[in-house]
């Protein structure tokens, strides 16, 4: 998708799929934080009992509002700000474990669960290895710095690198 695209829908979303795609993704980000899994499309179809098109549409309408990013199969990749796939960034909490998508996804997971955190990582520029924490609404260790290589306008641009 290229800047700009976001905002144009897909006419077969504009009526009913709307409301499933709002449905899908409270059901997706409810099953996230109990199993910390990001389900599947067939998961989702069972779970919700709408067909598979329905689903389909309904995760690329989230995609298009940037709720969400899929993988070339159309299963759900990012949910941001969890990993569907494994990262260096698996943040530990007494909810669940998650995968974040990265450093700043891993302060954000905590937060938004209401709960202290810690993802064991290392330091892409050093290589030391060091516990990003997220304790009472404190990011530690002090003087952390978390680096976005990437200018916030051009995120989409390659959400997957950013």
């Amino acid at each position: 998708m290229t800047r700009g695209q976001a905002g144009r829908r897909d006419p077969a979303l504009a009526c009913g799929s709307d409301a499933v795609a709002w449905r899908l993704r409270g059901h997706l980000y409810r099953k996230i934080r109990e199993s910390g899994v990001v389900p599947g499309r067939a998961g989702l179809r069972k779970e919700l009992g709408v067909e598979a098109v329905e689903v389909d549409r309904a995760l690329r309408f989230l995609a298009d509002a940037h709720v969400l990013a899929l993988d070339q199969a159309g299963e759900v990749w990012m949910a941001h700000p969890f990993s569907a796939v494994p990262t260096p960034y698996r943040v530990e909490t007494p909810v669940g474990d998650y995968w974040a998508n990265c450093a700043w996804d891993a302060i954000a997971i905590p937060l938004i669960l209401g709960t202290d955190g810690r993802t064991p990582t290392v330091c892409p520029h050093s290589g030391v290895r060091f516990d990003l924490t997220n304790v009472g609404r404190r990011v530690g260790p002090e003087g952390s710095v978390v680096r976005l290589p990437v200018p916030a306008r051009d995120f989409w641009d390659d959400i997957g690198f950013t």
